[in-house]
């Protein structure tokens, strides 16, 4: 069952990451905010997930249940980090752009 829980969160990260990519692509959403948003969830995913590897644990075997949590702790750190990389990427496009512009206007004068 731990399987089938982390291929469904590889497959929520793979798709949401797609899902901005595209709407970055379409100019609908910003990478920064996008990146936020990635932080956001990240608890959510996390924790989501650690309560479904405590549900599904085998309580027969004689353990208390701490890498269920300890699983769904770094389930959510990975989707921070997804985060975060994305609002890096988008603050450097962001300077990128805003140190063009002001070449562009120096070039002009």
């Amino acid at each position: 069952m731990e399987g089938l829980i982390l291929a469904l969160f590889i497959i929520v990260i793979l798709s949401l990451n797609i899902a901005i990519y595209k709407l970055f692509e379409k100019g609908k959403l910003d990478l920064i905010i996008s990146g936020f948003i990635m932080m956001i969830l990240a608890p959510v995913l996390g924790l989501s997930s650690g309560a479904l590897f405590v549900h599904f644990y085998d309580w027969n075997s004689g353990g208390t249940g701490e890498g269920a949590g300890y699983g769904g702790a770094i389930i959510g750190l990975i989707t921070l980090a997804n985060g975060v990389l994305i609002l890096v990427i988008g603050i450097i496009r962001w300077g990128i752009k805003l140190i063009g512009k002001k070449t562009k206007k120096e070039d002009m004068s």
